[in-house]
């Protein structure tokens, strides 16, 4: 979301060692800027109608022969890596009036490159980065299908058609037999899990799939059960198989992103059962500073556990005071959306490069 993953960038800045500055308390102008935006996306939810996104078949072309649709890319004159990493980001822009993200706006694009490098980064040192621009859809809209019962991403079209295009550009000039990785978090793990459903029963690519780390979002029993071809992980090296988690505070119950029935794995045991696991397996947290600069890294940052009620991960930071983590105003309190990368920052790491050195050893 927006102004979640926003937050969780700001968050790395210390004070003797904890990780204490909040971003909406820094200061009364961003306060009343933030109460603002918040009073505009609480009227617009429940008085006023929002205008939906066009058809897809109304919409131009994205062209990715251009590099300047692409958020990410590797650089053409370096050594490639053995594995590529295809990533899309979250939702980043928050506007009443227009239903899509539109990049051509210097802030957006700017911005977008910034959590890209910040998300996706915990990979660059072992993978080759790929990342396209979709015209995602804006916050208010996609809460509003978040709190559907049941849930519809179907106003997510546009961004999912885009996804869709730039994968096969991906596969056809980029990849060259190596074997991905997806990445992608809240609406952009969204619309890969929609490209699986709809591309990889069929497409041969699929067999160089490492693993689909699609994490925040509310991925339920009956969509596996309706496309078999997709298979949610259960160890820390099994390949071509879904990892996702949502991170909250024990006791949150219920949000917008779990419910009875979701998957979560543990990414500190790589199990999905409700065993503990402590803070001393945390290989470590990273947050990072407003410009998308690493401000501090925590190893050992949390302990873990699987709530099986509500399909979520409990956790719970081992430096009392450190936070808060969550946005309540948003998801509702205890909601660690935000965070769900970077407080397993270390960890996603580690696995990523596990499963793909299984991936290349089977």
């Amino acid at each position: 979301m927006e102004t979640t993953h926003r937050a969780a960038g700001r968050r790395g800045q210390t004070e003797r060692g904890k990780v204490k500055k909040w971003w909406f308390r820094r200061s009364p102008v961003m306060i009343l800027l933030w109460l603002l935006l918040l009073a505009a996306g609480c009227r617009t939810m429940e008085t006023e109608t929002l205008t939906p996104p066009p058809p897809v078949a109304a919409l131009p072309a994205i062209d990715y022969a251009d590099r300047g649709n692409w958020v990410l890319l590797p650089d053409p004159a370096a050594a490639p890596h053995e594995v590529d990493v295809f990533y899309v980001y979250p939702t980043v822009v928050a506007d009443r009036e227009q239903p899509l993200m539109d990049w051509s706006d210097p802030a957006v694009r700017a911005k977008t490159v910034r959590i890209a490098g910040q998300q996706a980064g915990c990979f660059s040192g072992f993978a080759n980065l790929y990342a396209p621009f979709c015209r995602q859809l804006e916050f208010y809209r996609a809460i509003v299908d978040l709190r559907r019962d049941p849930w519809d991403y179907s106003d997510m079209a546009a961004g999912v058609a885009d996804l869709r295009a730039a994968f096969r550009y991906y596969l056809k000039h980029y990849n060259r037999g190596r074997p991905f990785i997806l990445l992608g978090h809240s609406q952009g793990a969204m619309a890969l899990l929609e490209l699986m459903k709809s591309e990889f029963g069929t497409e041969p690519a699929a067999r160089r799939l490492v693993a689909a780390y699609l994490i925040g979002i509310p991925l339920r029993p009956a969509e596996l059960s309706r496309w078999p071809h997709l298979k949610f992980a259960q160890s820390d090296r099994d390949t071509g198989v879904i990892v996702s988690y949502n991170s909250v505070a024990p006791g949150t119950g219920r949000t917008v992103f779990t419910a009875p029935g979701v998957y979560c794995i543990n990414p500190l045991t790589w199990r999905t059962d409700a065993a503990a696991a402590p803070a001393a397996l945390s290989r470590g947290a990273v947050f990072f500073d407003d410009a998308g600069a690493v401000s501090q890294r925590v190893p050992h940052f949390c302990s873990t556990r699987i709530n099986p009620e509500f399909g979520a991960l409990e956790v719970t930071p081992a430096q009392p005071g450190g936070g808060p983590y969550d946005a309540p105003e948003l998801l509702g309190e205890g909601v660690y959306h935000m965070n769900d990368i970077y407080f397993f920052y270390e960890d996603l790491k580690a696995n990523a490069e596990l499963r793909s050195k299984h991936f290349r050893q089977r």
